[in-house]
């Protein structure tokens, strides 16, 4: 892909995960400092810290090593389930601390995201072709809005749609 002329150049999503680990823990501790939680809020966020957290892992896992186009696992429900999970990580710390700072910078951080997102979709769409862009009209972007691809026939089977 990196011959492609075509082609955006970005970081990979596996190569990132550190950098969104230190994103989402800054926003974390500038919430803290500014935030006045409640010990109802902390666990609200929590769980939705956990959750966020295990879906951005799930979704690396689905991935593994990226040569073919991944429609199992998370990528079942939305194109982009990482920037889902690291997105629902940031509510979380804005839920469990009850930062205004912090729900401020999230608006930048969604867009960031959906940009780097399209970003993806562009050169997805070059390196697997007619395959993604069918994959693109089946299954919602980062917000799960339609229903999921479904299962492969037996377990182990390889994903619906062929490529990486």
């Amino acid at each position: 892909m990196s011959s492609d002329p075509e082609a955006v150049p970005g970081v990979p999503v596996g190569e990132m995960v550190l950098t969104w680990t230190l994103l989402v823990a800054t926003c974390t501790v500038g919430a803290l400092v500014t935030g006045e939680f409640t010990r109802i809020s902390l666990r609200a966020g929590a769980l939705l810290l956990l959750a966020g957290g295990l879906l951005a892992l799930a979704s690396v896992r689905a991935l593994g090593r990226g040569r073919e186009l991944v429609t199992r696992g998370p990528y079942r429900w939305v194109r982009h389930p990482y920037f889902l999970g690291i997105l629902v990580m940031l509510v979380g710390a804005i839920v469990a601390l009850r930062s205004l700072p912090a729900l401020i910078l999230f608006y930048p951080a969604v867009r960031v995201t959906v940009m780097r997102a399209r970003r993806e979709e562009h050169n997805l769409g070059l390196r697997f072709g007619d395959a993604y862009h069918e994959y693109q009209q089946r299954v919602a972007m980062i917000l799960p809005l339609r229903p999921p691809l479904p299962r492969a026939q037996h377990p182990g089977a390889p994903s619906q749609t062929p490529g990486a």
